[in-house]
């Protein structure tokens, strides 16, 4: 089986690092009491550091390292896919040259860190009905009431009509 290569927004890798590692904390709260006591609270997971190290090798070496510190320089949140682990969305951190260039071989280290953020929940404005459809049905459909319903769609006379093909408000 081939293994499947890293990558960085549209950057792949030719060749997958040598060495990955996987850096992730919780934020934890201790909190004592007058009476020697203590408790802990789980404060919630912190952003993820992906590092790690390997070669570029190859008469093009000083080329790839080209490509990817533009890739370093130019790039925002994109996805990182790493080789059996979850695609995550980050930002490259850091990009290393280490030792001395040799013919051919360009050894780096590189350190990326998650972005977490949270979801953001989309809000349905505008329902589209479909014929013999009424403001019950859309109610029951969209988990808004049917008094609000009636509100937002004064040119519905009655909740029981049929709503053709309309476009019904629902916030």
């Amino acid at each position: 089986m081939k293994p499947v290569p890293m990558k960085f927004g549209e950057y792949v890798w030719h060749h997958n690092p040598q060495n990955i590692s996987f850096e992730c904390d919780k934020s934890v709260a201790e909190m004592k009491s007058p009476f020697g006591e203590s408790s802990v609270q789980d404060m919630g997971r912190k952003n993820m550091k992906i590092s790690g190290s390997g070669q570029l090798y190859g008469e093009d070496c000083a080329e790839q390292f080209e490509k990817l510190f533009e890739v370093f320089r130019n790039s925002g949140k994109e996805v990182l896919s790493v080789p059996s682990l979850p695609s995550v969305y980050a930002v490259f951190e850091k990009l290393e040259i280490k030792g001395e260039p040799k013919p051919n071989v360009l050894e780096y280290s590189f350190v990326f860190r998650e972005v977490m953020e949270k979801k953001q929940k989309t809000v349905i404005t505008y329902f589209d009905c479909e014929n013999g459809q009424t403001l019950w049905d859309i109610a029951y459909k969209t988990g808004v009431k049917i008094d609000e319903l009636v509100r937002l769609n004064p040119d519905v006379k009655f909740p029981d009509d049929d709503l053709g093909t309309r476009r019904v408000r629902l916030c």
